[in-house]
């Protein structure tokens, strides 16, 4: 039955539609006050990577590394940070895992030793979890 599914494209189909079914909207209000409470809970800056991946891959943000910048920027503008979003702090972390979408994040086996990767899944998951995204 699987070769059949395959042969015809019937697969293809259905993980293109869970991948559309993915992307939620939430109000800048919304993105803005998850975004500060997941930023109070930052060690270090490059944790806006995992805020760049669940806001480009549950909430349709745009791609670019410096168009993400600009809008988050603008929208926490006079919020006091302790770890302002920088091009550099998101860019950083594009290489391995951290440059994938959220969903293989959860797939992924983490080391015990590994704990720069578990501190990004942290903040990624406390984000999903503010915004009510369910990955």
């Amino acid at each position: 039955m699987a070769n059949a599914l395959l042969k015809n494209r019937l697969v293809r189909t259905i993980e293109e539609f869970d991948i559309q079914c993915k992307t939620v909207h939430k109000s800048d209000e919304e993105i803005a006050k998850a975004v500060c409470t997941v930023e109070a809970l930052f060690a270090v800056s490059t944790q806006w990577t995992a805020v760049y991946r669940v806001l480009v891959d549950c909430c349709g943000w745009d791609e670019c590394i410096a168009s993400f910048v600009k809008r988050m920027n603008a929208l926490l503008k006079g919020k006091n940070l302790g770890f302002p979003c920088t091009y550099q702090s998101i860019q950083k972390c594009q290489n391995g895992i951290l440059g994938k979408e959220i969903g293989e994040w959860k797939k992924h086996a983490i080391p015990t030793n590994d704990h720069f990767f578990k501190r990004q899944l942290q903040i990624a998951d406390k984000l999903l979890e503010l915004l009510e995204i369910n990955v």
